[in-house]
């Protein structure tokens, strides 16, 4: 009987620690959207840094760094797909780019956008940047965050920023052919 109820117990916590790790995963894999207010799914690519994005006018990969967003195009230009550069990893966020209403030019040889993941409102929860240019925030820095709720309540999304703010990146401006109407 004794063997049984244990038996009972370790199914329940291991199904426990399933759901919690799908759950987990869930959230890793969304993003918080300023404009809808809503959550997009991010889509990890098997892409690595080094070679992650597309350059028409060099017809080469070429690497992305932290906070990239860029845009490549398929089907025939029929088909934009977006892409960034977040926590070491290339994922495609062309749901959450739509929502945003992001318009920048595919398979462009320049990253024009730069996604920020610093807190809009500074509090004493918020760990203090050195410079604007400082990298986005990471893994670490989320579940510090995230777990910074008072004890005995549930972490809300107003608790972690969202990667919602979109910068154009300093680094000159767009040639002609990297400009796309919208």
């Amino acid at each position: 009987r004794k063997r049984m109820a244990e038996s009972e117990l370790n199914r329940s916590v291991n199904e426990f620690l399933a759901r919690l790790q799908d759950d987990l995963k869930e959230a890793m894999n969304t993003m918080v959207c300023s404009r809808c207010k809503g959550k997009h799914r991010r889509f990890e690519m098997e892409r690595e840094p080094h070679s992650a994005r597309y350059c028409a006018p060099c017809s080469r990969l070429h690497p992305a760094t932290e906070g990239d967003l860029w845009a490549e195009s398929s089907l025939l230009g029929l088909k934009i797909t977006y892409f960034a550069l977040m926590d070491g990893k290339v994922y495609d966020i062309t749901e959450w780019a739509g929502c945003q209403r992001v318009c920048i030019s595919p398979d462009t040889h320049r990253v024009p956008y730069h996604i920020s993941f610093g807190s809009r409102t500074p509090g004493p929860a918020s760990r203090p940047r050195v410079s604007p240019d400082a990298p986005p925030a990471d893994l670490q820095d989320f579940f510090n965050r995230m777990f910074q709720a008072t004890p005995g309540q549930a972490p809300t999304a107003a608790s972690v920023p969202p990667p919602s703010r979109l910068a154009r990146r300093p680094r000159g401006r767009p040639s002609q052919s990297d400009a796309r109407k919208c």
